[in-house]
């Protein structure tokens, strides 16, 4: 009797709360159900025991609400972030098994057979027309870029060996390398 009395009370207060907040009034409703039966069982409790201010204080705090957002708000989030690392490590796993949207970046000695080159523009000291599309940093003259074969785009020798590192396409067109 005292879980479906709490229930009740808890779903009214959870519905007048969820109302208020972001949570939303059905979440509020069902949440306040399960705060307010919780509640009913302490309160049973607390009368077994013959606690008279306690009772008067978690009555109170249902009422307002304060059970609602200490109890049961942590507990929904900390639900709703272990569902959504779960469903993120399975959609990790799932792409990894079938290999589905993963290109992996390519080994050291791929990339230390690039090509690199030295910047040189004898109109001024930066290279304003050319920059590295990675760091959006103009090259400067005496630079050291790697330009790519299969697409010819170039960038800073530091940053596409980084890129490279974990990706194995161009960051501009995405070709493979």
């Amino acid at each position: 009797m005292a879980r479906i009395c709490g229930a009740t009370v808890g779903a009214i207060t959870g519905g007048l709360k969820g109302q208020t907040t972001e949570t939303g009034f059905l979440r509020g409703v069902g949440v306040g159900a399960v705060a307010g039966a919780i509640t009913g069982v302490q309160l049973m409790e607390l009368i077994v025991n013959g606690e008279p201010f306690s009772k008067v204080a978690l009555i109170c705090s249902l009422v307002n609400g304060k059970i609602f957002m200490e109890w049961v708000s942590p507990a929904v989030l900390k639900a709703y972030q272990w569902q959504i690392s779960t469903m993120e490590t399975s959609l990790r796993e799932i792409s990894d098994i079938f290999e589905v949207n993963t290109t992996r970046g390519l080994s050291q000695d791929i990339i230390q057979k690039l090509p690199i080159y030295e910047f040189y523009s004898p109109r001024s000291t930066s290279c304003n027309e050319a920059n590295c599309t990675i760091c959006l940093q103009d090259f400067k003259n005496g630079e050291s870029a790697k330009m790519l074969p299969s697409c010819r785009h170039f960038f800073h020798v530091h940053c596409i060996d980084e890129w490279l590192l974990r990706q194995g396409s161009c960051p501009m067109c995405r070709r493979e390398i």
